[in-house]
């Protein structure tokens, strides 16, 4: 079974391509979902490397934790050095059961996909990239985010770049700023070149 990387910085787009990719029967495995549980799982250590003040009710208080983070590459760091091992291993788990259940790909959707140490698991990787103003308007319409706090996380994801340091895996970079038809045509152009089989989906 093929394993396929997708990463891009934030609001890229790359949920489009996710989308397109589970049309044709791959599985699609969101990494930040999985830092949500990793997240819900980690309050012990959370509070203590970050106090109180990112737990509310029992629960992470993500906003909280973010504006702290995000303006922090220390504390940014620490918070990934708790929860990226367990998401790690989460996706080895979800690669091993998708190869038995025999889907044609697995995708691996991850900004963070070099940062966290899985380019080695993929075949191929996939970056989407779109223009700096078109992504911070997509950003502010989803979640809100003024300027200033775009700018911090883009800051914190100057190593999301179109690049390898794994000898010999394939990387292909996409722009995201048109319509979904053309993401579709793309995303079938890709699987021919890299030779999946998705003929019958189409």
């Amino acid at each position: 079974m093929m394993v396929i990387g997708l990463t891009g910085r934030a609001c890229a787009g790359k949920d489009q391509y996710a989308e397109i990719f589970a049309s044709f029967g791959c599985q699609v495995v969101d990494v930040d979902s999985l830092g949500h549980d990793a997240l819900n799982e980690s309050i012990k250590a959370l509070k203590q490397a970050f106090g109180q003040a990112v737990v509310c009710e029992g629960k992470v208080d993500r906003k909280a934790l973010g504006k702290l983070v995000f303006s922090n590459p220390v504390k940014l760091r620490e918070l990934e050095s708790i929860t990226h091992p367990k998401m790690v291993e989460t996706c080895k788990r979800l690669i091993r059961e998708a190869g038995e259940e025999q889907k044609p790909a697995l995708i691996l959707n991850a900004a963070l996909l070099k940062r966290m140490g899985l380019e080695p698991l993929c075949d191929h990787v996939l970056f989407i990239k779109a223009p700096l103003l078109l992504r911070f308007f997509r950003c502010r319409r989803r979640e809100g985010l003024s300027l200033g706090r775009f700018l911090e996380r883009e800051h914190a994801q100057l190593d999301i770049v179109p690049e390898t340091d794994v000898q010999g895996l394939d990387v292909v970079a996409l722009g995201n700023h048109r319509s979904k038809k053309v993401i579709h045509r793309q995303v079938i152009t890709y699987c021919d070149t890299i030779g999946l089989e998705i003929s019958s989906q189409r």
